[in-house]
């Protein structure tokens, strides 16, 4: 696992090394340059302070201090004539530079810097070795050096602070979070965080609420499907107790269809608590979304429906002249259309009728089914998305659960469903798809 910690250090000691080095190579360039200024001068001086002296000697070379090895400097005089009358270190000849002032020469040993000036008819050379003066500079520049060494230390320990204290709050939040339990959804403070990681602990807190929120809907939902499956499992086993109780054929073939009755409810009660836990927006079920012909879905779930339909005589009709097509999940949008479909059949009079209608208008696509029931009040109609929720005073079977397999469908395809008086009389469900997420033939 990388650490950023380390990776922060590393990064800053690269800087802190990169800088002393520069600094040592600008220290180093600027000591060479002021050391050629300072040898160029000495040289100068030498000569300028050499011009009065007596150099006629003949055994010049034997003369004492010529054997001077540590001495940086080479002393050469010249004669008018062209003869060297003086040399101050033996086996260290130069050739006569033809031009006065600073010169550059490169010997079989090296090159050499060198200064000529002339007085009385004679030529004073002053030289120096070019490494001599690489040395010194070196040696200056090293020591220059010194004070950058504990500089770059106590600059490591600051950045070690400071990377610390600026990790203290992520350092923190972890802490905090290791320390809480599986449940627990309270927001994490933001108290001494930079605005760098502000944004971080704003979607943490996000994703923590969404979380809590989810907890909620499954807390919420498997207390509500334990009390609504207790009811039919409990008849369930009264009608299996009354069943093994019946003894002539008649009663005993009634007490079979109430069973099969009392189990065809049980599993459609399942079916539709399945339905809501897979379509809840707060469920992690994943939904095929891609383009599909809403007309096809609509279809389906007549197709579903018309079974119940006739046995009760009820007509459906659908308006449906355009094809269109949307993003979407075709299996869930036929599980809201069925439901709101057998919504209208299962709650409307025999022999009435329902009818579907799709269009646009200016706000997107319009999808709407009415009936020519009784409808619902209007002060019902705030609670009737509810789960387990029914009209007062129902007297058809059904678990409350169909309404609000719709409304969760619909969120999850960002579409809303609205209630409204029906032109034939009793409710229409509208439901509306924004217009940028469908698109007509």
């Amino acid at each position: 696992m990388k650490s950023l910690r380390l990776q922060m250090m590393l990064l800053f000691g690269i800087a802190i090394l990169a800088a002393a080095a520069l600094q040592f190579a600008s220290s180093l360039h600027a000591a060479i340059g002021e050391a050629n200024k300072l040898f160029d001068y000495h040289m100068q001086q030498m000569a300028l302070a050499l011009q009065d002296g007596d150099f006629d000697q003949v055994d010049w070379h034997n003369l004492p201090g010529t054997e001077l090895d540590d001495f940086d400097f080479v002393v050469q005089v010249w004669s008018e004539d062209g003869a060297r009358v003086y040399q101050s270190r033996q086996h260290r000849s130069l050739p006569k530079q033809a031009a006065l002032g600073y010169s550059t020469v490169t010997l079989e040993n090296g090159d050499w810097r060198v200064y000529a000036a002339e007085e009385n008819k004679r030529v004073i050379q002053v030289a120096q070795k070019m490494g001599s003066r690489r040395d010194r500079a070196i040696s200056f520049a090293l020591s220059t050096l010194w004070p950058v060494i504990p500089v770059s230390l106590l600059l490591f320990c600051a950045v070690w602070w400071g990377i610390n204290s600026v990790l203290a709050p992520l350092n923190r939040i972890g802490s905090e979070l290791a320390n809480r339990n599986a449940n627990s959804t309270d927001p994490v403070s933001s108290d001494g965080v930079p605005r760098e990681v502000s944004l971080l602990v704003t979607e943490l807190n996000s994703l923590l609420s969404r979380m809590g929120l989810a907890i909620q809907s499954q807390q919420r939902f498997v207390a509500d499907a334990a009390h609504e499956l207790r009811s039919p499992i409990t008849a369930l086993r009264l009608q299996v107790q009354n069943l093994g109780r019946v003894k002539d054929e008649k009663n005993h073939e009634q007490a079979i269809n109430r069973l099969l009755g009392g189990v065809d409810r049980a599993s459609r009660l399942v079916e539709q608590l399945l339905a809501l836990a897979r379509q809840d927006p707060t469920s992690q079920a994943s939904l095929s979304f891609q383009s599909i012909t809403l007309n096809t879905c609509i279809e389906q779930a007549v197709s579903d429906v018309m079974p119940f339909a006739q046995s009760r005589k009820i007509t459906i009709n659908a308006e449906m002249d355009t094809p269109v097509e949307l993003q979407g999940d075709s299996e869930s949008l036929r599980i809201m259309i069925r439901n709101l479909l057998d919504n209208a059949v299962r709650y409307i009079q025999d022999e009435g009728r329902v009818q579907i209608s799709l269009s646009h208008d200016k706000d997107g696509l319009r999808l709407g089914i009415q009936d020519t029931g009784d409808g619902i009040p209007v002060e019902e109609r705030a609670r009737i998305f509810d789960r387990f929720y029914r009209v007062a005073g129902t007297n058809k079977s059904g678990s409350g659960l169909g309404l609000a397999i719709a409304k969760a469908i619909a969120d999850r395809h960002h579409a809303t469903i609205n209630l409204a008086d029906a032109a034939l009389g009793g409710l229409e469900v509208i439901i509306l798809f924004a217009a940028a997420n469908n698109q007509s033939n």
